[in-house]
């Protein structure tokens, strides 16, 4: 078997695909007891954040830090107050055996009431949410799956798991609603009494380009299909408050700089929980359930599925990660409870406020930076920013080497923290630099990272051989 896995490592190495963790911390900086990285202030500054899922900065931000110990603090002094035992430290097993709480179960019914929708069930991960639904749902023969063709790896390895044959499950272009037509009257044609379902992200986290849900819903709701929405990259980001911010602008004047962003907000704001809720759609007739992750923009881990009762009790009883699982520990409730206290509220406004002029500002001088350079080389040129209105950017550089290349210039010398996003991950030639905003990032920030990116892109065109082009850096 050892040989078997070299070999297979071994491919991948050949094929410029192997995957590898990265260094931590760079030359300078110390590791502190909790794996935080320390920076030695007399040598070179750390990495730009420019890579994390955190938009919102609530995983590093000292405030949140100091609610959530608050509030576990206040656990602990509800608990000695009643004469039992301090908060335990996990919990101990899964939520059917010892590992159930009336935390956990106050934190549901809230966030189903977030969510509007009758229940909500906790996960430990986004991943295992996905995993348990499509791999435990109730397929007949002749059902179907029909799936975006850029969905996340959690959904495509939960209908692998599945009992439904891989000849109905089927994709359609994505964000494509003619070609999601014209899918679901081949399967309706082809089993008429069949029970479909279309799963989708709201926001795609390689292309950072937002699903047309409502037309989505609305085609499943006509063709009789239920419709899943891994809501992973929207929570936090989008809300009722924000939805112009989901639309793409082709401007690329200062005074788009200025209007981004502008709220719709009330007293007490409650934006930031997604984008099913930014259009009103949670209780649209075809959506059989969302699912919202914490680990992005709530900084900190799990996940909820909101749906039905039935749909809940369902999950409860056949979804297998859930039932099997030790369930998430009291500080991770508490921590998920703040992060949506957050999300909500004026800090997380402010905080999509300062995103998206940085989405704005990002947008427009890459946008120049390129034009540019096709005016250089209209005849060579292959980078392209995908038209993205999200925090999550994406400038193709096709082919592995060239992207990782200029990821390691950016990361070595620039002190910028951003990613090669290569094959198989995405599709051959749509290799991308992939760059996440934020709101702990700044407007300098920004312009010296397009800077360097637009002067790594040129060079690259002008070299024969990627490997040399951190050396003409």
């Amino acid at each position: 078997m050892e040989g078997r896995l070299r070999e297979q490592l071994d491919r991948r190495r050949q094929e410029g695909t192997l995957r590898s963790l990265m260094p931590l911390p760079k030359s300078g900086q110390s590791i502190d007891s909790i794996g935080t990285a320390i920076a030695d202030q007399s040598s070179s500054p750390p990495v730009i954040d420019f890579a994390s899922n955190d938009y919102l900065g609530l995983a590093r931000d000292r405030n949140q830090h100091d609610l959530v110990e608050a509030a576990y603090q206040k656990l602990f002094s509800q608990n000695n107050n009643s004469n039992t035992s301090a908060p335990l430290l996990g919990a101990t097993g899964s939520r059917l055996l010892s590992g159930d709480s009336n935390l956990a179960r106050s934190l549901e019914a809230q966030l189903a009431r977030i969510h509007n929708r009758p229940e909500a069930l906790l996960f430990n991960s986004g991943y295992d949410a996905n995993l348990s639904i499509l791999s435990s749902l109730p397929y007949n023969e002749n059902d179907a799956i029909v799936m975006d063709e850029l969905v996340h790896n959690s959904l495509v390895m939960g209908v692998r798991m599945g009992r439904l044959h891989e000849k109905r499950v089927f994709l359609f272009r994505h964000n494509d609603v003619a070609d999601l037509t014209r899918v679901l009257k081949e399967v309706a044609s082809s089993s008429p009494q069949s029970s479909t379902l279309v799963v989708v992200e709201s926001v795609y986290s390689m292309d950072g380009d937002i699903a047309p849900l409502r037309e989505i819903l609305d085609l499943a709701h006509q063709m009789g299909a239920g419709v899943m929405v891994d809501e992973a990259h929207g929570l936090g980001v989008y809300g009722r408050t924000n939805i112009a911010d989901m639309e793409l602008s082709t401007s690329d004047n200062n005074a788009f700089l200025g209007e981004c962003g502008n709220r719709s907000t009330t007293g007490n704001v409650q934006g930031g929980t997604g984008v099913v809720a930014a259009l009103n759609l949670e209780t649209h007739p075809a959506l059989l359930c969302s699912i919202h992750t914490f680990g992005k923009a709530a900084g900190c881990h799990g996940a909820v599925v909101a749906a039905s009762s039935t749909m809940i009790s369902y999950l409860v009883n056949y979804a297998r990660p859930f039932v099997y699982s030790t369930a998430l520990p009291p500080h991770s409730l508490l921590s998920i409870q703040q992060s949506y206290m957050s999300m909500m509220g004026h800090v997380g406004e402010m905080r999509r406020t300062v995103v998206f002029r940085l989405v704005a500002q990002f947008r427009q001088q890459m946008s120049k930076g390129i034009d540019a350079l096709k005016e250089e080389f209209p005849d060579d040129l292959d980078f392209e920013l995908l038209p993205s209105p999200s925090p999550i950017q994406a400038v193709v550089v096709p082919g592995n080497e060239r992207c990782i290349s200029v990821c390691e210039q950016m990361r070595h010398i620039g002190n910028f923290d951003v990613y090669p996003i290569r094959t198989p991950t995405v599709a051959k030639g749509k290799e991308r630099i992939r760059i996440i905003l934020h709101a702990h990032n700044s407007e300098d920030e920004i312009h010296a990272l397009t800077k360097m990116l637009m002067a790594s892109l040129r060079r690259l065109m002008t070299s024969s051989d990627p490997s040399t082009l951190q050396s003409k850096l």
